[in-house]
């Protein structure tokens, strides 16, 4: 017992250490945790978003569904120029939104979201147009080798 006495000032400082690292822990688990749960949420609302943008334009939405006449080689949807445009520029916010979730929510769910979606614009994202505009140039080489990987495969053609 007088050992604990005569070190009291020790054990408490060594005590006031461990609390304090502990605190420095358990701040560093909350503000990890905040993070992430603010990347899922702006995962979540970009996705929002292109599904807002699809359900706005259901022509551009899924060229696979045919509820227009696609040619890419004369860069028109329906014989019009200007809504080819359209039509590219709404691919365009799919793939920024995609690559930036795919960025910051590296999961399944999302890899096969995304998958889904851009299988639906295949024959676009495939179509020496799109190939040779330059586009690709704007996403990472990380994204470019994750689309080349799911346009691989051939899309299921809707029921």
């Amino acid at each position: 017992m007088t050992w604990l006495w005569q070190n009291a000032n020790t054990l408490a400082t060594i005590a006031m250490g461990v609390a304090a690292v502990a605190a420095l822990i358990y701040a560093h688990l909350q503000i990890s945790e905040g993070r992430k749960a603010e990347h899922r949420a702006n995962g979540n609302e970009l996705w929002r978003e292109t599904l807002r943008l699809a359900f706005d334009n259901p022509k551009l939405a899924d060229p696979t569904l045919a509820l227009a006449d696609f040619n890419y080689d004369e860069m028109t949807i329906d014989g019009s120029k200007e809504t080819f445009q359209k039509y590219e520029l709404f691919v365009d916010t799919i793939l920024n939104a995609s690559e930036e979730i795919l960025q910051v929510l590296p999961t399944k769910e999302w890899d096969s979201a995304v998958r889904l979606q851009l299988k639906q614009h295949r024959a676009y994202l495939l179509s020496t147009h799109f190939q040779t505009s330059g586009y690709l140039e704007q996403y990472t080489p990380r994204f470019r080798a994750f689309m080349h990987d799911a346009l691989k495969e051939t899309p299921k053609h809707h029921a």
